[in-house]
């Protein structure tokens, strides 16, 4: 079963950033983690001598909340449409579980599958992206349905590639292609969020990297690399890429300037009442005449939908998953977590994959497979993956 399940989980990671459905819908790949989170859950239940971690209680504890003020305004308002949101929550969770328990067993072996996985998909993502600036696509959404699910997936992904190698990455060709992917995606998307989450990224690698010459000889050699890939990428598009990151730039200060309304902060200081215990989401109408469209952007929107102690909890697990994680760790993540400011990301799998990983990795304070989340007894490498299928 373990190795169904890690099959699952690369297909499932490989095929992340291929959407076939409406956004809001589930995608092929979320059935392979379903299916993936399932089989190790099933798993888990054999393990003796479970130990909760802080990090899983929080996570579960801002799960439940999420679902008693969806339960509580489902019941005043007597609407059924208020469950899809913390259904989200609830498979990110499920999904993020697995992960730890996955790479408790596994090791380096699950780290390398993931690597390779999370690599695949930004190949995917940026094959989608050159045929749309080939046919001269302003804002290119690569394989998924806009330009920002692709720059935030393409953020996330970057950021997941540089934990596992405790950005200290070596040169491996396939990882390399996807970090590039990665760049190329960020950059057709126009992201400006985006690219301000990868420069960060970017100085996290440098400062991970100044403490050996080889190791930064090493950057020195990748970044070049990245820019000659983006050069030709953007003359074989007749400079698109150029234009359109020009356009984005020139929007600048505007977008700066209406951020608070754009983004739908605007709603806090209208409806402050609402972000106590929380006003869950759905049913937007109720805060006519203003704008029906979610709050865009992950703190905000957990603040006005499931209050103080959603948001609480919220910032609780993600301090939890970088508290003993270095300088440069907080400087990577940091990317995601800034360019959640003007965009939601809370239902994107793989941003609660990446504070999973990331708690996993430094919960010790340093890289060592220790004990995982649920405390499962330790697998010796060569019972990994024959235990269960044999």
């Amino acid at each position: 079963m373990h190795l169904l399940a890690a099959i699952l989980l690369f297909l499932g990671l490989s095929l992340a950033s291929l959407y076939v459905f409406p956004s809001g819908q589930p995608q092929p790949a979320d059935f392979l983690l379903l299916g993936f989170a399932v089989l190790m859950s099933l798993l888990a239940l054999t393990d003796r001598g479970r130990v909760l971690s802080s990090f899983v209680i929080c996570w579960a504890l801002m799960v439940l909340w999420v679902l008693l003020v969806s339960l509580g305004w489902a019941l005043v308002m007597e609407r059924t449409s208020f469950f899809i949101y913390p259904a989200f929550f609830f498979f990110n969770f499920l999904v993020g579980m697995a992960l730890l328990r996955f790479l408790g067993v596994s090791g380096e072996t699950g780290c390398s599958l993931i690597r390779n996985a999370i690599s695949i998909a930004l190949l995917i993502a940026a094959s989608q992206v050159l045929l749309q600036l080939g046919a001269g696509a302003n804002r290119t959404t690569g394989s998924f349905n806009n330009p920002n699910q692709l720059a935030y997936f393409s953020l996330c992904g970057i950021v997941i590639l540089m934990l596992l190698d405790d950005f200290r990455p070596p040169l491996r060709p396939l990882m390399l292609a996807g970090l590039v992917a990665a760049v190329v995606s960020i950059l057709a998307a126009s992201s400006l969020g985006a690219m301000g989450g990868a420069v960060l990224v970017g100085l996290g690698w440098v400062v991970a990297n100044l403490d050996r010459l080889r190791r930064f000889a090493r950057l020195l050699l990748v970044a070049p690399l990245i820019l000659v890939v983006v050069v030709m990428v953007n003359l074989s598009s007749d400079g698109q890429v150029q234009s359109n990151l020009q356009s984005r730039m020139d929007r600048a200060p505007d977008k700066v300037e209406n951020a608070y309304e754009e983004r739908k902060y605007d709603r806090l200081a209208n409806f402050p009442e609402y972000a106590i215990l929380g006003a869950a989401e759905g049913e937007r109408r109720r805060f006519y005449p203003y704008h029906s469209s979610e709050i865009h952007s992950s703190y905000g929107n957990m603040l006005f939908a499931y209050g103080i102690p959603g948001f609480g909890l919220f910032l609780t697990v993600i301090f939890l998953a970088l508290h003993r994680a270095p300088l440069y760790v907080w400087m990577g993540v940091a990317g995601p977590l800034i360019y959640s400011i003007t965009h939601n990301g809370l239902r994107s799998t793989l941003f609660w994959m990446m504070l999973a990983i990331c708690w996993h990795l430094y919960r010790q304070g340093w890289r060592e497979y220790r004990t995982p989340a649920f405390a499962p007894p330790a697998v010796p490498e060569s019972e990994r993956y024959t235990r269960s299928s044999s």
